[in-house]
């Protein structure tokens, strides 16, 4: 499993953010509805990496209680767009130290689903969106990684692995991923991927073709070769 850990017979993925949102003083300003989406966004995409679903999430909203409600339904955006109902959120909310910026923690616990397992150097590998980071996120979304066609290629196992990118960048996941091959790519690999825009995909080889209907847009096929 890449981040997520293993919790009795339940997976839990976990993601945070700070200083963004809508206080005065947070470093992005945005909304708090998109604040928690992207965090959720993250969070989800952990336990699809790890072959999960989520049945439990839980917040830590540190942002007052008047923030709880938009971060919730940031948080029920993300099942929207990929047709699931959205699990029972709980948690709680710092309401007696006012704080001067905007932070959130999310915790989803998901159950593993019975899949078809493939080593991964027998996948075929894709990044699917641009490593954006902070303004570049809000400026640019559709060169965000899509979250409907990543969840319904995985559901239909034509993709095999999700592997989100996130702040450390895109050669730190190949050197996780591939070890010491050398990996080709037109991305900057060594730029943060923010929440997770872009993400790495191991499709299935006898579903290639089908790969490419679901994924129009920044979607790269890598080449690998031996050091």
């Amino acid at each position: 499993m890449r981040n997520a850990v293993k919790v009795g017979e339940l997976i839990a993925t976990t993601d945070n953010a700070a200083a963004i949102g809508e206080k005065s003083q947070d470093v992005v300003a945005t909304s708090d509805h998109i604040t928690a989406y992207l965090t959720a966004r993250v969070t989800f995409l952990e336990q699809l990496a790890a072959n999960a679903i989520p049945v439990h999430i839980l917040l830590a909203n540190f942002s007052g209680d008047a923030a709880w409600s938009r971060y919730v339904s940031g948080i029920q955006q993300v099942f929207d767009e990929i047709g699931l109902v959205c699990p029972q959120i709980g948690g709680s909310s710092e309401s007696n130290m006012p704080t001067l910026q905007s932070a959130l923690s999310l915790t989803m616990l998901g159950a593993q689903q019975s899949r078809t397992l493939y080593e991964r150097d027998k996948l075929i590998w894709y990044t699917y969106g641009l490593p954006l980071v902070g303004h570049e996120v809000l400026a640019q979304p559709d060169d965000v990684a899509q979250l409907q066609p990543i969840f319904n290629a995985w559901r239909d196992e034509i993709v095999q692995q999700v592997w989100p990118v996130g702040s450390k960048g895109l050669q730190v996941e190949f050197t996780r991923l591939f070890g010491n091959q050398r990996v080709q790519s037109t991305l900057d690999v060594e730029k943060t991927a923010g929440p997770c825009a872009v993400i790495l995909l191991g499709v299935n080889p006898e579903k290639e073709q089908l790969a490419q209907k679901f994924f129009t847009r920044n979607f790269e096929k890598l080449r690998r070769t031996a050091l």
